[in-house]
């Protein structure tokens, strides 16, 4: 895996004189610019971290320098802080559809700096955790390959998520059931909000009773996927973490890729058995659940490297309540939204993609199209 990674950052690098990072001071990223400092020769590197207070009220950015100066990059490697307060820039629309990152106004001005420095191509580490996290359920494909110790760390690690002991249970007694019965059940179990989904009553008519159709549908055909591949529970979960995957384009001027997202790279990290994924004598839960992403990094940065995940679902929040449901909205005039509903709509998932909706459809009314 750590050569097939290492092919994917030089392909993804070989034509930019200057190459920039996204580097959110995770794991994710970090293996991306070591990786990229390995292959860039005397070409120029510029990290770029947002200044975002995790869940903990820690910024970034000395979370970040202090890891530069650790791993000795300081000299390497140039950073660049964006603050999301002050750098905003309207991202580069597309006819595909909206955007679904999670800042893209903020992401839209890094490019912008990054462009302005010169930067030919901008990695990140996105879509590593959703490649390469150890999935639920899988405590009896640990037990065996690891034994019963290691398998009851890995219970202990997973317990405070989802279903929990009992679902890692029922997982192992769904094993004895006909595939099609123990995909019903995993499906009943890991997504009980979408057995029967119902989207958000903000969404208006007809376009819920549509939605709604399309979704239990879709549900439909996942289940019977699972069952006619014989997935176990925790294959399942692994394949619901990353399909379907989200392909976003650049936010600016600058191209942007991930090498966790590569064809060479998928390859080699779908083969990986899902036990394999954890690592039942790592030092903490964050790395025995992240061991395939430490299996990139060179030996000798171990000990800098965090333990603990960081999480910025605050942030995130402080973004979506930045919509205003009172004020005129393009996806409110064209019968997409109801306002009323809307007012008392809280979940941070569905306000940052309806916010994602409006500027695509503004977007799309400037150049021309017939909105509703």
């Amino acid at each position: 895996m750590r050569a097939a990674f290492a092919e994917s950052v030089r392909s993804l690098t070989a034509e930019a004189d200057t190459i920039g990072v996204a580097l959110s001071g995770g794991l994710d990223s970090l293996a991306t610019l070591l990786h990229v400092c390995e292959i860039a020769e005397d070409r120029r590197v510029v990290a770029f971290t947002g200044d975002h207070r995790d869940d903990r009220g820690r910024s970034c950015v000395p979370v970040v320098q202090c890891l530069l100066s650790d791993l000795g990059l300081e000299d390497r490697v140039r950073l660049v802080v964006i603050d999301p307060a002050r750098h905003r820039a309207e991202p580069v629309w597309s006819p595909v559809g909206p955007r679904l990152d999670s800042l893209p106004e903020v992401n839209a001005a890094l490019s912008e700096v990054a462009d302005g420095l010169g930067v030919g191509v901008l990695l990140s580490g996105v879509g590593s955790d959703e490649l390469l996290g150890v999935p639920r359920y899988a405590t009896a494909e640990i037990a065996a390959r690891y034994g019963l110790r290691a398998a009851w760390r890995y219970l202990r690690d997973v317990g405070g998520s989802g279903p929990g002991a009992a679902g890692e249970t029922a997982a192992i007694l769904a094993r004895c059931a006909p595939a099609g019965v123990s995909a019903r059940a995993y499906w009943a179990v890991n997504w009980p909000e979408w057995t029967a989904p119902v989207p958000s009553p903000a969404l208006a008519e007809p376009y819920r009773s549509h939605a709604t159709a399309w979704g239990r549908a879709w549900v439909e055909r996942r289940i019977k996927q699972h069952a006619a591949r014989g997935r176990s529970w925790a294959q399942a979960d692994a394949f619901d973490a990353f399909w379907p995957h989200e392909v976003i384009g650049p936010a600016g001027p600058v191209p942007e890729a991930s090498p966790f997202l590569t064809e060479g790279f998928l390859s080699a990290a779908l083969a990986v058995p899902v036990a394999a994924r954890y690592r039942p004598d790592a030092p903490t839960a964050y790395w025995r659940c992240k061991w395939l992403v430490l299996s990139l990094m060179p030996r000798h940065a171990l000990p800098v490297l965090p333990r603990r995940k960081s999480y910025f679902t605050a942030a995130l929040a402080g973004e979506a309540a930045g919509l205003d449901p009172g004020a005129p909205l393009l996806a409110v005039e064209c019968g997409l939204i109801d306002r009323t509903a809307l007012a008392r709509e809280k979940d941070t998932a569905f306000l940052l993609a309806l916010s994602a909706v409006e500027q695509w459809l503004l977007g799309a009314h400037e150049r021309g199209a017939t909105i509703g």
